[in-house]
């Protein structure tokens, strides 16, 4: 079921009103919201991608059972695993091991499965065609269970915790279940930490007003958000030329591009605001997951701004546990890399995302490198290893442009420069100073954002392939008249505006004040008069969030 939709209000009023009318009876108020949760995974319009069939509420069910089970074996050996008694503690520690085991291969097995079946079996092809060898390689029609990549890691981590010590596991299986399958949050985030959610069962339910006027106010910011700068942008524009890119003029793929960054941020950001203003109005907080990303100054402080449930659950559970910050710089920068990579790849299987998971990753491992290098007075061993470096870079570039994207030499010549010279500017800049500096930092990242989601949007790699050649082509033909309306540079131009510029406390404490003061009927007849503009501009219906397919 999908936020923006009609189903939704019918779904949502009558939950909060039992719900609500449940807090005193608080088993079955759980057991209310459970199957209320299930409801609204199965329930909605076709989509694409489309709306799980009945049947993959098993998957949840299966994860919810199987990391049940797993935490509470790993729990039964605690006292064992604090012996002293060297063969008890080995005993106990294999068989703790033994069911995190289980744990792993049961949720990272569907995912994978579900997820990536048809991608390695791609790569072997590929590589089987590149070794002049003839095979013919099935290609299975799975369909992607949405909200798969948000509720596995959801539970994983929960087992993990168990057995790490840091948690002790939920007794109520009722409760674990709820929150696995909390609807607010369960097909796209944010990703939940138990210790976040499952206390919050065992409190008893508290409804004031506040609590309610800060729910709507996020839920008709989400709203805005998801239909306005995330469905109605991509309906208008940036559909269009991502679906036959070679039609249209190197400024407007560019656009294109800076289009889809501000869609993809309120699609999501938008389907969060939502997802905690009507947890709000249940009763509950769910953690936050975005804090301004393009107003970061660096692709690291971009990562902790963006998707933060998805980046902090990536650092506890495989950055740290590599190793961190700890070891030989190399060993670091492993690290970096291969959670970085793992985040993208999070994203999606294919060659899109590997390319893009490897910008953002070895974007990752520079950044690190730049902010801890000595900025010593250069000399001549120095000088030689930047030329050195430089040219590995150049020639890295220059070789990906020709073999992988495709480029003509000129155009491969040219990316391979702008590569250079990019990593020439960041590296010099001060890393802080005026306002002007700071100003440079944020576009620069912003904008390396912006490229990047070539392919992150593009659905195959040919269709990146023909991006870049258009926005290379630099043909100097502008902007066509009436390919877009003066509505859409409007929305275009204050959604960019207000997300890069506007201070988040300043001005997101200013408007909740304001509306916060504003009469209950005002704000029931300003959501109707909203949904209302929601219909009207999304007349062909409802669209899925992008993040579903992930």
């Amino acid at each position: 079921m999908l936020f923006v939709s009609f189903d939704f209000l019918v779904f949502i009023v009558p939950v909060l009103l039992i719900s609500w009318g449940l807090s005193h009876v608080p088993v079955l108020r759980v057991l209310f919201l459970i199957a209320a949760s299930y409801f609204f995974y199965m329930a909605g319009p076709e989509t694409d991608p489309l709306q799980p069939p009945w049947y993959f509420v098993g998957l949840l069910a299966l994860s919810t059972i199987l990391d049940y089970v797993c935490s509470h074996q790993i729990w039964k050996q605690r006292v064992a695993f604090e012996s002293t008694d060297s063969r008890q503690k080995a005993a106990a520690t294999r068989t703790r091991n033994f069911w995190l085991g289980v744990s792993l291969v049961g949720n990272l097995g569907l995912l994978g499965y579900f997820k990536y079946t048809n991608f390695f079996l791609g790569v072997f092809s590929d590589v089987a065609h590149a070794l002049g060898m003839s095979v013919v390689v099935p290609h299975l029609e799975l369909l992607l269970p949405i909200g798969i990549s948000f509720y596995t890691f959801q539970t994983l981590s929960y087992t993990i915790d168990v057995w790490r010590g840091r948690l002790t596991p939920e007794p109520n299986f009722r409760k674990f279940a709820l929150f696995v399958v909390f609807f607010p949050q369960l097909v796209a985030g944010p990703i939940v930490r138990a210790h976040e959610f499952l206390p919050q069962l065992h409190r008893p339910p508290r409804l004031s007003a506040e609590t309610m006027t800060r729910g709507l106010y996020r839920i008709g910011i989400g709203v805005v958000k998801k239909a306005v700068l995330g469905d109605w942008i991509a309906a208008q524009f940036t559909d269009a030329i991502f679906n036959a890119p070679e039609n249209y003029t190197s400024l407007e793929i560019l656009l294109s591009l800076y289009a889809f960054t501000l869609q993809l941020y309120a699609d999501f950001s938008g389907y969060t605001d939502i997802a905690i203003g009507v947890a709000l109005l249940l009763g509950f907080t769910l953690p936050e997951n975005f804090e301004r990303p393009y107003q970061a100054r660096n692709l690291g402080e971009f990562w902790r701004r963006w998707h933060m449930t998805l980046s902090t659950w990536l650092r506890d559970y495989v950055f740290f546990p590599l190793g961190g910050s700890k070891g030989s710089p190399g060993r670091v920068y492993f690290n970096l890399w291969l959670t970085m990579f793992l985040v993208g790849m999070w994203h999606g299987a294919s060659w899109n995302f590997v390319l893009y998971s490897n910008i953002h990753a070895l974007a990752m491992v520079f950044n690190r490198w730049n902010r801890l290098r000595k900025r010593a007075v250069a000399t001549a061993k120095t000088r030689a290893m930047w030329v050195t470096g430089l040219l590995i870079l150049f020639a890295v570039v220059y070789g990906l442009s020709s073999a992988v994207l495709q480029l003509g030499q000129p155009e491969s010549l040219g990316l391979a420069g702008f590569a250079v010279a990019m990593f020439l500017i960041v590296a010099r800049l001060p890393e802080t100073g005026t306002a002007w500096n700071t100003a440079l930092h944020v576009l620069l990242t912003f904008h390396f954002t912006v490229l990047s989601r070539v392919f992150f949007r593009a659905d195959d790699l040919d269709t990146s392939r023909k991006m870049i050649a258009g926005l290379l082509r630099f043909d100097a033909h502008g902007i066509r008249d009436g390919l877009i309306s003066p509505w859409v540079w409007t929305a275009l131009i204050a959604g960019l505006a207000y997300h890069i510029l506007s201070p988040k406390e300043l001005v997101d404490r200013w408007s909740y004040a304001i509306f916060r003061r504003v009469p209950g009927v005002v704000i029931g007849l300003g959501l109707a008069l909203l949904a209302l503009v929601v219909h009207l501009l999304l007349a062909s219906g409802p669209r899925a969030n992008i993040y579903f397919q992930f």
